[in-house]
């Protein structure tokens, strides 16, 4: 798993250079209120794609891992079911859209609905995402995701330097980019694997069952992950909508990390022969997370006016309260998900499901009370106590349907890290210096 977990960092690290990168651009260029229009014309795509999904990104990296001779089968049944998902979906959301967002200007919801036309892409994308990682493809998976912020990136940066970065072009660059990382995918799967495609009704509902399990959780994952930010487009105004996605961008930088060991977790928990192999191999997972989140809040929570004064520019420093409440829910949303993880690597996405469900209706309370008295604070307070429940959700699951304890989970032990390793590197240092 430790090569996964490398690989799979790596890209999230360079990932998350190109998207602050075209945080930063996009926020001198158009403002919190430009950038607050680009929230919302860019979410709700992901909305409607992740209702089109049916859960199969997550019984994608079930079977594969478990049925990897059975490739052929679920590639063939994705193709069919992302061209049924993405009707239902465009049909959807054309519809609602102008309902959901009826405080917003009119040129705001039109650009919405036009840019739901992606969402075939979207939904493609996300199916061979779920293949890519079950075979452990890592990276093919990584080169297709950089593809996309790397192209943006650099668009960006060139309309940037010639004065014509605005709303429209971000957005035509935006979909260029999606369509460059789902054509990636789809070479990358086919090329690797060479599939041969045969339609296998057993197969499609084994996919059906395992993602249908798994499907309300995936919505309520995302929705717990975004809700505030779904809310805040319907109810406040895109200023707002700016400052507090800004807050979001850089607290996302510390959960950088736990996006890279859930999505290798999975495969490796659900393909281990030992029980017991399978609850060290979490509970170390779980402990790095949260060794590697406390080190990095620290210092982002002592620099954060800094950096939004001097990199982003004085009118976001609004942001900075809810930047630092961000900072707490990052962490928590961070362990929640290596929980939720394997909760699904041990066949049991149900469980996993009922934690973000119950996440989720936490949240949409919390946001519904907090949002009209304190703004983006009250956003950010609300993340929290909706992170927290899934976090605790989860855990109390797992613990009572693997006959585990909290202390086997979270008690820290000697190896969690390589300090012997670390003490001789500083040793050789030490030794290299005094002779030098």
């Amino acid at each position: 798993m430790r090569r996964s977990v490398q690989l799979i960092f790596s890209t999230n690290v360079a990932f998350l250079a190109f998207s602050v990168l075209t945080s930063l651009l996009g926020a001198w260029a158009l403002g919190p209120e430009g950038r607050g229009d680009f929230v919302i014309i860019t979410t709700w795509l992901y909305v409607f794609s992740l209702l089109g999904t049916l859960g199969l990104p997550v019984a994608h990296r079930y079977w594969m891992a478990k049925e990897p001779e059975k490739a052929g089968a679920i590639h063939a049944n994705t193709l069919i079911l992302t061209g049924i998902g993405s009707a239902v979906m465009l049909t959807l959301g054309w519809l609602l859209v102008p309902m959901v967002l009826a405080g917003q200007e009119a040129e705001v919801v039109r650009l919405t609905q036009i840019f739901l036309l992606n969402i075939p892409v979207i939904l493609l994308t996300e199916m061979l995402r779920g293949q890519l990682e079950g075979a452990k493809l890592f990276g093919w998976l990584g080169i297709a995701r950089i593809s996309f912020i790397g192209f943006q990136a650099t668009a960006f940066l060139a309309l940037y330097a010639a004065g014509r970065l605005d709303l429209g072009t971000a957005l035509v660059i935006v979909t260029v980019g999606q369509l460059i990382c789902c054509g990636l995918m789809f070479v990358a799967f086919t090329s690797a694997l060479k599939p041969s495609l045969a339609f296998d009704f057993a197969m499609l509902r084994a996919q059906l069952g395992y993602g249908i399990r798994s499907y309300f959780g995936s919505l309520t994952e995302f929705a717990v992950w975004r809700l505030d930010q779904m809310m805040l487009t319907a109810l406040a105004a895109p200023k707002m909508i700016g400052l507090y996605a800004v807050a979001v961008a850089i607290a996302e930088i510390t959960s950088s990390l736990a996006s890279s060991v859930s999505d290798a977790l999975m495969p490796e928990v659900s393909g281990s022969k030992s029980r017991s192999d399978s609850i060290g191999l979490l509970g170390r997972s779980l402990r790095l997370t949260f060794y590697a989140q406390a080190a990095a809040l620290a210092p982002l929570w002592v620099l954060e006016p800094y950096i939004l004064y001097y990199v982003f520019g004085e009118s976001f420093l609004e942001a900075s309260g809810a930047l630092r409440l961000l900072l707490i829910a990052s962490m928590l949303w961070s362990a929640g998900q290596i929980v939720v993880t394997g909760l699904n690597g041990f066949g049991r996405p149900g469980l996993g499901t009922l934690s973000r469900m119950a996440s989720a209706g936490t949240t949409v309370v919390s946001l519904w009370v907090l949002l009209p008295l304190y703004g983006i604070e009250g956003a950010a307070i609300a993340s929290i106590v909706g992170y927290g429940v899934m976090f605790a959700a989860a855990l109390t699951c797992l613990i009572n349907s693997t006959d585990t304890t909290v202390t086997e989970l979270l008690k820290p032990r000697k190896n969690d890290l390589p300090f012997g390793k670390i003490m001789s590197i500083v040793r050789f240092s030490i030794v290299r210096g005094a002779d030098a």
